[in-house]
């Protein structure tokens, strides 16, 4: 993750607390991804080589997907720093580390259940980028894909 300011009012000591825990919110999305595609394969009946490849993935590289991460991860600090209504407190900012950590953890699955809902090319797009990382072009197109739709989704981020 590169913490830095996306937005008027971005707070990197949320961006640091996010940097902390990337690995695991990396986790999430990978799984969420992973969830949507075997649904998506059980409904149609069909296997294909990323099926194959999905199932036997062990691990993947960071970077294939932290531009969307980090674009989520924008979204998340915007409703944090500055919609009230979404976390309500009476003094600036009082939450802990951990507590951010699970406000950011529930934010990151609704807003990937929204995501998926309304784009249903990005489980397959997430799974091909981190089957296939950089130079695969298969993997390359994929997160050309991402990048062009992070542009759509949050298009109010720096």
């Amino acid at each position: 993750m590169i913490v830095g300011s996306y937005f008027q009012g971005d707070s990197t000591r949320i961006g640091w607390i996010q940097h902390d825990c990337y690995r695991e919110a990396l986790h999430i999305m990978v799984d969420f991804a992973i969830d949507k595609h075997c649904h998506a394969e059980r409904v149609v009946d069909v296997r294909t080589e990323l099926s194959d490849l999905r199932d036997e993935m062990s691990g993947f590289d960071h970077r294939t997907l932290q531009w969307l991460h980090d674009c989520i991860a924008a979204a998340f600090r915007m409703e944090y720093c500055l919609n009230a209504d979404l976390f309500t407190y009476v003094i600036p900012d009082p939450h802990t580390p951990a507590e951010i950590t699970t406000f950011w953890f529930e934010f990151l699955r609704r807003e990937l259940a929204k995501v998926f809902a309304n784009h249903l090319e990005l489980p397959r797009l997430i799974l091909t980028a981190a089957a296939y990382p950089n130079p695969n072009p298969k993997g390359s197109d994929a997160e050309d894909e991402i990048y062009r739709l992070t542009k759509i989704l949050y298009p109010e981020l720096e």
